[in-house]
This record gives C-alpha cells, structure tokens and sequence, in this order.
C-alpha cells in the first residue's frame, strides 16, 4: 500500500470492521488493541448492530482496497466517538477529510451539540489538531480526565 495513491471516500459498512480495528491498533498515539476495545465492550457484533441500525455513522477513507482512516459518530448524541489515520497517511488531509464528512452528516441530521473527547495534554496531536480545525473546550470533562469539546460555528 503506497502512501502516495489517490484516497477515496465513502461511507463505513459492515465489511469494514476488521479494517477498523486494525486502523485503530495501529495509530501512532493513542493506539488501542483490539483486545482492549473488546473489553470495553465495542465488538464487531456492537460495532455492526451500531452500523445497521443507524446509530453510528462513519466514514472511511481507502486506497487501493485498503482503509486507511476512519471516522465513526454516535448519531444519538452527537459525538465523534473515534478518528483514526495510519502513520504513513498521516498529513495528507486525510483526517480532517473524514471528520468533516461526519460532521457534515450530523449537521444534516441537526444533531447539536457536536462534540468530542480530546486528551487535555497539550503534547497530544490530538490536542492542537482539533482545536486548530474549530473545536474549543467546553469547560466539561469526561469521566477519564479528556476535554469535551464542541465544534465552533
């Protein structure tokens, strides 16, 4: 898989879950096993059933048949639960891409607020990469210490 082939975007099926996790244990910070998700309780049958039943909304991005990011919402309640990019397709706009594409769903859904979970730690890429694309804190926290922050109109 070469990091310089055009991405495409759609949005995330059923068929895409083992891609998913794999996304996701891979990430260069903040990477979670799957084994540690499953226990948490996102399992592909979660997962699945989150997707059918329009409760999750997410995007992927791919490139030659292979998902490299993806961004996955709770359309009950308007979070952006998890974005995630693989290290080598990390800086081609990749992210912003598909966070802006479920947010753009949510919108349309007149979902508000729209929000997410942010490390507080400002050495985190999270950090200055969401509030650099227009989200601020909004003076609450979740339970494992992250900011809640909402997207800026």
């Amino acid at each position: 898989m070469k990091s310089d082939e055009p991405i495409t975007y759609r949005r995330t099926e059923v068929r895409d879950i083992p891609s998913l996790y794999a996304v996701r244990s891979s990430t260069r910070q903040n990477s979670i096993s799957m084994e540690h998700l499953i226990a948490w309780g996102i399992t592909p049958e979660s997962i699945a059933q989150g997707l059918n039943s329009n409760a999750f909304f997410g995007m992927v991005g791919e490139t030659n048949g292979s998902i490299v990011g993806f961004c996955t919402g709770d359309t009950k309640t308007g979070e952006i639960m998890v974005l995630a990019v693989l290290p080598e397709f990390e800086g081609k706009g990749i992210g912003i891409t598909l966070l802006n594409g479920v947010v753009s769903a949510f919108k349309e859904m007149i979902l508000d607020p729209i929000w997410l979970g942010c490390s507080p730690d400002p050495a985190s890429r999270s950090y200055g990469f969401y509030r650099a694309n227009g989200w601020s804190e909004s003076g609450k926290k979740l339970e494992n210490g992250d900011d809640i922050l909402v997207l800026r109109e």
